[in-house]
């Protein structure tokens, strides 16, 4: 993959993507070649992201997750979809985002942020692009397996930040930028993934999770919280079924 000729006309995608372009790679998923828009769609994400965080690029590239010069599209996509829970946390009228590193080399949350005077802290996982859902299944019963595969190891760094950080609120973030599944799927969709996973494996799912959040690819974004998340936090949106 070259880099585009015009990427001068996004100073921040020169800066975070000029690395990972000039690689000897192909990655179409990320950037289709008939949609040169995409670096828009990039460069206004990088904008808001940091002025969201109060970073400069150079703060924000230093952050190893966010060197992408290796050329790994997981990585990128990994990335990539904290800043899109940034903003929309924004969208929700979060304060006070910051991104967390790791803390006495203990693996924790990605994100901590406040809301109606209370902590909250978030670990996003994002469903790449590269990754597959199980062959046979619907696109519900796909992103629900594949987030039943991660929630065990979320829920343990969401615990391990709400314990140091004295956070009342803990909110498991999925980024899914699968086509089909971004497509397709509503937020009668997402309520009913959500609802199987409080019903299923004894409820232990979701134990000690208020919230959860899906961003998907096209742009939308489904907040699902508890009785106790909603009365903390007073965002607007469904209740889970469930309590815990």
């Amino acid at each position: 993959m070259s880099l585009p000729p015009d990427l001068s006309a996004y100073p921040l995608c020169r800066c975070f993507l000029s690395g990972y372009l000039s690689k000897s790679i192909t990655d179409d998923l990320n950037f289709p070649p008939d949609q040169p828009s995409v670096f828009g769609q990039y460069e206004q994400l990088f904008q808001s992201s940091l002025q969201v965080l109060h970073l400069t690029k150079q703060d924000l590239r230093s952050r190893p997750e966010f060197n992408f010069d290796s050329g790994d599209a997981n990585n990128l996509e990994s990335a990539i979809a904290l800043l899109r829970v940034v903003d929309a946390l924004r969208l929700e009228e979060f304060r006070r985002i910051e991104l967390l590193k790791a803390r006495n080399n203990t693996p924790g949350a990605d994100i901590v942020c406040e809301r109606n005077g209370q902590k909250v802290c978030l670990e996003i996982k994002a469903i790449t692009k590269q990754s597959r859902g199980r062959p046979g299944f619907f696109f519900e019963d796909q992103l629900y397996e594949k987030i039943l595969e991660c929630l065990p190891q979320a829920r343990k760094q969401l615990e391990s930040t709400a314990r140091e950080l004295q956070i009342s609120v803990r909110v498991f973030a999925c980024v899914v930028n699968w086509f089909a599944q971004s497509t397709h799927l509503d937020q009668d969709s997402y309520q009913r993934i959500v609802n199987k996973l409080e019903r299923n494996h004894g409820c232990e799912s979701l134990k000690g999770i208020e919230g959860v959040l899906f961003v998907t690819g096209r742009g939308l974004q489904y907040f699902f919280l508890n009785e106790r998340g909603h009365r903390q936090l007073n965002v607007p949106g469904r209740l889970r079924e469930n309590s815990n």
